[in-house]
């Protein structure tokens, strides 16, 4: 067995034994103890949720006093009590106005673990990831409060640098990491963006 394949199987089997419904929740685990991008009682908002495993770990941060909304496509069932689902694709131009009827004053956090199908064409993946980053980015600009957090699923590609220097604007901190949990051959990194500048930005 390949290193990585151990690897894979270890966090799948782990995300078995604790409960999780994915093994992509180790990733949010990882940047949630590097980071500290959710608070108890904090309000956010999951982008691509599908299958709910990054609600899981969010929802257990932030506490009974906070909230998790759950975007996606998939219809995906949430078992934390304070967490909704929305199904809803992310351009529809609806969305802000149903994601703001659960948070009128605004989220403090806004994770994207969005990812297109992959077609196995790297240029068409890879901007069809830029795109999806580009549109959480767009969100959070609109949804986030001031010194909101953020997390984007980005590729490696040419894009990228175009999109950090977008980020870097409307956030205090921008830090790119590769969870453990990531397969070492996948191109998948997160850019985990801190304090929300002042809204307009």
């Amino acid at each position: 067995m390949r290193p990585w394949e151990a690897r894979r199987d270890l966090y799948w089997r782990l995300a078995k034994e604790r409960g999780y419904s994915s093994r992509s929740a180790f990733k949010l685990l990882e940047i949630q103890r590097k980071f500290g991008i959710m608070r108890r009682g904090d309000k956010v908002v999951d982008l691509g949720c599908h299958p709910g495993g990054w609600v899981q770990v969010a929802a257990k941060a932030v506490g009974p006093e906070g909230l998790v909304v759950g975007v996606d496509l998939k219809e995906t069932r949430l078992e934390p009590r304070n967490s909704v689902f929305v199904r809803a694709d992310v351009d529809d131009p609806g969305l802000v106005g149903i994601l703001r009827s659960y948070a009128p004053f605004g989220y403090d956090v806004l994770l994207s673990d969005l990812s297109p199908n992959i077609s196995g064409a790297w240029e068409l993946d890879s901007f069809r990831q830029i795109s999806l980053s580009n549109r959480a980015l767009e969100l959070a600009r609109e949804l986030l409060k001031e010194g909101g957090n953020s997390v984007f699923k980005v590729f490696q590609g040419d894009e990228l640098g175009d999109f950090l220097g977008s980020v870097r604007r409307s956030f205090e901190e921008v830090r790119v990491v590769k969870p453990r949990a990531s397969r070492p051959r996948s191109s998948e990194l997160y850019v985990v963006a801190l304090g929300r500048r002042r809204l307009g930005n």
